[in-house]
């Protein structure tokens, strides 16, 4: 079994060189056979990925960074299996170790934090394919967020442009700043093709895993593997009841809101008269409309096996 793993050395706040270290000690403990890619800039995960893909000679691609690197990773895999799907279940699977700042994909997908706790599941996890999604065009394996939670994002890649290492305590003063300044969007929302009056949203959380934000579980009945996204429609709500639901969000216990609606299908499209803020797997993305689909079993994983059943396990 071969491996390719594609760094990002500057996601999270680790440091990389005894991360990577630590890293190359299991592998040789292991006599297992690698490569090490670094990437130097944005896009570049996505472009490595697509040709480990391509050429074969890989067993198992590792995405080591944050939710950005492993998305430009999927990205990149997907694309080389859209184009021949005949050989879809020949194609590599993906493999995550984890190592941003809120790390909601792996998250939702049962992987530890820890370096060989995440080594562990990468040797030893089941291989199965889970869905994806794709908006205008790029994929994503989590959830994309248009609104209060995309402008919170936003915030966060400025910071990051200016060179600023990420932490907990910035993207806790961005949801506050935002949560202050934020003014909720007007959308028209066609949801399998049924379309909801125009409404003024606070978020439009379209989802295919449950963790976002590192702590919070907006979509708590979604399922990476059961054919269906789930969307989470927040109208304007007080700010007072915003303060006061964060600790049912976290819990995944907020559906009850009245200005809480929840729905589960395969394709959503959302439109704004003007470009407005969303996030793709938290990274920071603008358009005026949103065309998003459901990809069945578009992606081979190792990860644990789902706490529930085991489902598609191959």
């Amino acid at each position: 079994m071969k491996f390719c793993f594609i760094i990002n050395p500057k996601s999270g706040k680790e440091r990389f060189n005894p991360r990577i270290r630590r890293l190359k000690e299991l592998l040789e403990r292991d006599s297992l056979a690698y490569e090490f890619q670094i990437t130097t800039k944005p896009g570049h995960a996505t472009a490595l990925a697509e040709k480990a893909t391509a050429s074969g000679l890989f067993d198992r691609i590792v995405a080591i960074g944050g939710d950005g690197t492993i998305n430009e990773v999927v990205n990149g895999m997907i694309r080389v299996c859209m184009q021949d799907k005949d050989r879809l279940g020949n194609y590599p699977a993906l493999g995550i170790i984890p190592a941003g700042l809120g790390n909601d994909t792996a998250r939702g997908l049962g992987i530890p934090r820890g370096l060989k706790d995440a080594y562990t599941v990468l040797i030893q996890g089941s291989t199965r394919y889970i869905d994806a999604g794709e908006v205008n065009g790029k994929f994503f394996i989590n959830g994309v967020g248009v609104g209060y939670d995309g402008a919170v994002m936003s915030e966060m890649y400025e910071i990051r442009r200016k060179g600023k290492i990420l932490s907990g305590w910035i993207y806790f003063k961005c949801l506050i700043r935002q949560f202050r300044q934020f003014t909720p969007l007007l959308l028209r929302l066609e949801i399998d093709n049924n379309s909801l009056p125009p409404r003024r949203y606070l978020m439009v959380l379209t989802a295919n895993g449950t963790a976002v934000g590192g702590i919070f579980n907006l979509t708590p009945k979604a399922s990476l593997d059961d054919g269906l996204l789930d969307i989470l429609l927040v109208e304007a709500i007080p700010k007072h009841t915003f303060l006061l639901n964060i600790p049912r969000a976290i819990m995944g216990k907020h559906l009850s809101l009245k200005q809480v609606s929840y729905y589960m299908s395969k394709r959503v499209t959302i439109k704004s008269d003007n470009p407005v803020p969303c996030h793709i797997d938290g990274e920071s993305y603008y358009n005026n409309q949103f065309s998003i689909r459901l990809l069945p079993k578009a992606l081979k994983i190792v990860a644990p096996y789902p706490k529930s059943q085991k489902i598609g396990t191959i």
